[in-house]
Parts: structure tokens; sequence; C-alpha cells
């Protein structure tokens, strides 16, 4: 079943770009009808079924906005993506509030609206099949009945608070035996490293969804979700197999997302006042996942031994060297950097220490995450561009790389912490990188934030150590780098695309800055 696009802008051009440059068919999608205005779309809708609007904002008379709020009342269930130009993207941002599917700035980049339709393609197929099902689907448990159950898992409550509290809710806890499991969303830092802020959230709420509505609709027990993004869940069911039955979660998911999920399974205990032990087989089993794999039930038995010793040293290890890096304690972070290598030299082989090295930069970004920073914010490094690991020759020289990367990033946060400034700073550098074709002269970005171009430039240069002018070159050529590895683009077009008119003044600070001319460095790439 191919769904219906409906494609709305009023620039000619615009249209014609979506139509020939998106590969429609692989996303089991067609064009049902295009519009250059809000009143012939909603006469298309009225007529035709359509599942995707994709609607520019600023249209005469209509705005995309209106037309996505009358549209949605003819087909509440319609997917609608906005697209929007620069100067509105802060009314971009309301749309999404409308519960629109994702928002795009122009000029539309081609990868960016291809994992938008990504998206709603797996969320319209697994709607397709949720519309076949005659009862509706429970609702999730509230937030404070989550808090509950993970406080009683982890040993923080007993167990009588616990069954009162979920029976005055209506919510029976069944005796007898069962166990723990807990579920974690696999490589989603690499996975969706690519997608913006909001098509992040919306493919891991997917995933919620998924396991959600599978654990409601095999009443396989009651769960909660913690801080960390994992689903706890208590499988109390006597008539179900708990292994089989996670097995068929995480097959479900991988059929219908492009995100795939583990689950740590504890043991089966007698009686449910047991669960907490339960509970801490399926902590450690989890943890387990770089040892044993992804994609899979891990279970006890898989983790026993040095393996589950590994695990738990691990996490502990990892615990130590966040708080390190967070206090900017360098001699505390080398300290567990020699206790988490002594674990990387038990390793049978070479791809499991380049392996572990990247979990360990993946749990680093995470923990960054958690603080509302990233490896890519404060170093420059995409995760998904780590092949300098695979050229290092031992284990020590991969050491010394992550010792470098964690002093930088602790030293990033203290000086973070210690300048009051830094956090504005961040908002304008975030600014610089989003408009790097447009000119950006000091006097019209301190105007964006309501400054003086002397006091601006000062306050920035005092920060960074760096002139305004001096970063918003060094970010153009490092967007530069970045374009001509593709070699569909001219040279001129590179130069455009980062806000150079003269092709000989972005040549000369292009060799600069990286020691050839662009055509050279192409060649070289």
């Amino acid at each position: 079943m191919m769904y219906k696009v409906l494609l709305v802008d009023d620039e000619q051009l615009d249209l014609e770009v979506l139509q020939r440059f998106v590969p429609w068919e692989q996303l089991d999608m067609t064009i049902t009808g295009t519009a250059y205005n809000g009143f012939a779309a909603l006469d298309i809708i009225r007529k035709r079924r359509v599942d995707v609007l994709i609607t520019d904002i600023k249209m005469p008379i209509m705005t995309g906005l209106d037309l996505a709020e009358q549209a949605r009342g003819i087909s509440p269930g319609l997917k609608i993506i906005f697209i929007s130009g620069h100067d509105e993207f802060q009314y971009a941002k309301k749309a999404i509030a409308m519960n629109a599917s994702s928002y795009i700035l122009k000029p539309v980049n081609d990868q960016e609206l291809y994992n938008a339709l990504l998206i709603i393609k797996e969320q319209l197929n697994y709607e397709r099949e949720r519309s076949k099902k005659t009862e509706q689907i429970e609702e999730s448990i509230p937030l404070l009945q989550n808090q509950m159950m993970h406080q009683w898992l982890k040993g923080l409550i007993d167990f009588r608070k616990l069954d009162r509290f979920y029976e005055n809710c209506g919510i029976r806890l069944q005796g007898g035996q069962g166990c723990v499991g807990i579920i974690e969303i696999d490589d989603r830092a690499w996975k969706l490293k690519q997608f913006s802020d909001d098509q992040k959230w919306f493919a891991i709420q997917h995933v919620f969804l998924l396991i959600e509505d599978y654990i409601q609709d095999h009443q396989l027990g009651v769960y909660c979700k913690t801080d960390d993004d994992k689903i706890v869940i208590v499988i109390n069911n006597s008539g179900i197999d708990p292994l089989s039955s996670m097995q068929s979660l995480v097959d479900h998911v991988r059929l219908h997302s492009s995100l795939t999920v583990t689950v740590g399974l504890g043991s089966v205990v007698s009686e449910v006042q047991q669960f907490p032990l339960s509970y801490r087989q399926a902590q450690e089993a989890i943890g387990a996942k770089m040892f044993v794999g992804k994609c899979r039930v891990i279970t006890p038995e898989q983790t026993e031994g040095e393996i589950a010793q590994s695990t738990t040293d691990l996490e502990q290890i990892m615990g130590e060297m966040f708080a390190a890096t967070a206090n900017y304690d360098l001699i505390r972070i080398d300290d567990s950097l020699e206790q988490l290598f002594e674990l990387v030299h038990r390793l049978r082989d070479k791809l499991s220490v380049y392996n572990f090295a990247l979990y360990a930069v993946s749990k680093i970004d995470f923990f960054l995450g958690s603080i509302n920073a990233s490896l890519y914010d404060l170093l420059s490094i995409e995760l998904n561009s780590l092949n300098v690991l695979y050229e290092f020759e031992t284990i020590d020289d991969i050491k010394s790389w992550l010792r470098r990367r964690l002093f930088e990033v602790s030293e990033h946060l203290y000086l973070k912490k210690k300048n009051p400034n830094r956090k504005l700073i961040d908002e304008i550098e975030r600014y610089v990188a989003d408009q790097l074709e447009q000119p950006l002269q000091l006097r019209d970005v301190a105007k964006v934030f309501g400054f003086s171009p002397n006091y601006l430039g000062y306050m920035f240069k005092e920060t960074t150590r760096e002139a305004f002018s001096d970063f918003v070159v060094r970010k153009r050529m490092e967007k530069a780098r970045e374009l001509l590895a593709d070699p569909k683009l001219k040279i001129y077009e590179v130069a455009n695309r980062v806000g150079y008119q003269n092709l000989t003044l972005f040549s000369r600070h292009f060799k600069q800055s990286s020691g050839l001319a662009p055509l050279d460095y192409r060649k070289q790439s």
C-alpha cells in the first residue's frame, strides 16, 4: 500500500524540487497532488485520501499553520511536515506544538527530509496495524506509578507501600512467581546522530509506543520508564514464558522500527517480594550487552563469572570517571582510565578492544547529553566519524586518546561553569553555525542578540579567546571541508554555501586554514 503525499508551496520551483529529488517509491509513498495555496490544498484533502501533508509555512492569505489546523479537522490522522525559511525559525518551532511530525528549514536538505519521511512511514505502518484492532490500548502508567515501582525494585520502599498505592489506583499486582526485565534501545547515539532533535524524539517515542503496546496487548505485567530511557517490566503472569515473550518483543520492535532493543532478564523468583533481586540480575544482564551482544534477550546464565564481574566493575568505573569529568578532577579521571583499561586487557581479540573503545565514547556522549552537552559541541567530534580509533595499533594508544578527550571535556565543562557568559556564547555559536550561508557581520549578530557590536565582540573574545571574525571563518572552513567531500558540488557552489561570493577570497581563506587549495584538498580526500 502506497501512502499519499500532498505538496503545498506558493513557489513553483520549490514544488518541482520536492517532486523530483525525493525517492518516493523507496518510502512506499506517492504524490497524490500539488497545490500553490491553502485553499486548493483543502479542496484536494476533502476529495482524496491524503496521509502526509508537506507544506510551506509562509504563504499568502492562508498560512501553512492555518492550512494544517483545517486539514487536521478533515483528517485527524494526517502527518504534517512544515517547511520554513530562515526568518521564520521561531515561527516554525511553534508549529511543532501543533503535533507536526517535523519541520525543515529552507533550502531543504534532501537527507533531512528523507529522515523525517522515514519516521513517518514507520509510524503509518504501525498505526495501520493498530487500526485493525477493535479495542483501544490502555493509557500508559502515570509518572507517579513509574516512580513508585522503580523505587521498590531498587529497594528504596517496602512492597506493602507499593501494593497499597497500586490498589488505590485500581491496579492489582498478581502474587506468585515472576521476574523483571529491563528493555534498552540499541545504538541510539549512532543511528540517530544525523537526525534533528525533534526527529530523534519522534523516533524514540515510536519505539516506546511499540514496547508499551506489546506489553499491554499480551498482558505481560506492569512496567515503568526510567530516567535514562529504559523500560522496566515486572512479568508476573504465570501463563507466559518470560524468555520467549521478551524475544518476541525484541522481534516486534525490529520489524516495525529501524531501531532495535536489547532485554536484560532477571531470574524467575517464587514470590513478588523477591522481585528486587530479579531486578538487580536484570541490571547485570543489560550491562553485559557490550560483551554478549545486542538485539536479543540476555539472561543471568549468560553473564555468570568473569563477564558479570567485568560488567559490574565497568558500570562502577564509568560512574566514577564521569563524576570526575564533571568535577574537573584530572587525577581521578586518570585513575579511572587505568582501571577501565585493566578490563580491556581481558578482552581476547583486537576487534573487541576497538568496540570497547567505541562503547566508552558513546557512554561519554550519553553522559554529556544528561548535562545538556555533547562531544560535537565541546570538541567537534562526530560519533559517526570515529574511524580514528581503528588506526591505533596498541591499547595504550587508545587509552592516551581517550585520556586527552576526557581532559578536554572536563576543562570545557569547568570553564563553562566558571564563565557566566558561556551559555550566551554557546547560543551565538549555534546561531552562526546555522547561518553560514548568510552575511555574518558582528553588527548584524549583535543586533539579533540585543547587544552593541563592541560589547559583543569584547565578550566573545574574552570568553572564547578567539575573535568573532576568526570564529566565523573557522566554522565556514569546517563546513567547506565537509561539502568538498561531495564530488557533485562545484567549488563555487561550496563557496556560496558557506557565505562567500568572492571565489578568490574563499580559496585564500581555505588554503590558510587547510594548507591546500580547495581543488587539491578534494583530490587528496
